[in-house]
């Protein structure tokens, strides 16, 4: 999202609510230089999640929302953790997880729309909570496809045994 905020009210309220939700959390939100996204470091061992990734879009009037893996998937490891993200993505109702083939950059994304309405703390709120709620579930199962050699079906169906 290099979307620079234009001057509309509805657009700088939207980014200033994303501001005071993630403060509101606890966490220390660093304004990029679009002046419409966020980054929340979340400081070492950086495992599972190292940093997130939170960003208006004006235009599009879009929340989105980024948890950033601490680790990559290993080049030997790719076509598995591809498996193990399908398998997740598919038993998931919103959101997704997405890895860089060239580099096995690991996050998982989640947004919503504000098209014709404000953006509110409770949208805001619910987005993340729907995501860090994802990747709770899952990212032990994606830790151990890509780092430990556990096979993609086996992690899935342990994964979606945790309630």
């Amino acid at each position: 999202m290099n979307q620079a905020i234009d001057d509309s009210s509805a657009g700088q309220r939207a980014v200033k609510t994303v501001e005071a939700v993630l403060r509101d959390l606890g966490w220390e939100p660093q304004p990029q230089d679009d002046s419409a996204s966020f980054v929340v470091d979340f400081d070492p061992p950086y495992i599972p999640v190292a940093y997130a990734y939170a960003a208006v879009s004006i235009s599009e009037e879009i929340f989105i929302f980024f948890l950033n893996m601490g680790f990559l998937a290993p080049e030997e490891r790719r076509d598995a953790v591809v498996r193990f993200l399908t398998l997740v993505n598919a038993s998931i109702p919103l959101g997704a997880f997405l890895m860089d083939l060239d580099d096995g950059f690991l996050r998982f994304r989640h947004g919503t729309s504000f098209e014709d309405l404000e953006l509110s703390e409770t949208m805001i709120r619910n987005c993340i909570r729907s995501a860090m709620q994802v990747l709770e579930k899952f990212a032990g199962g994606l830790i151990h496809v890509a780092l430990r050699d556990m096979d993609p079906d086996a992690a899935f169906a342990e994964a979606s045994r945790v309630q």
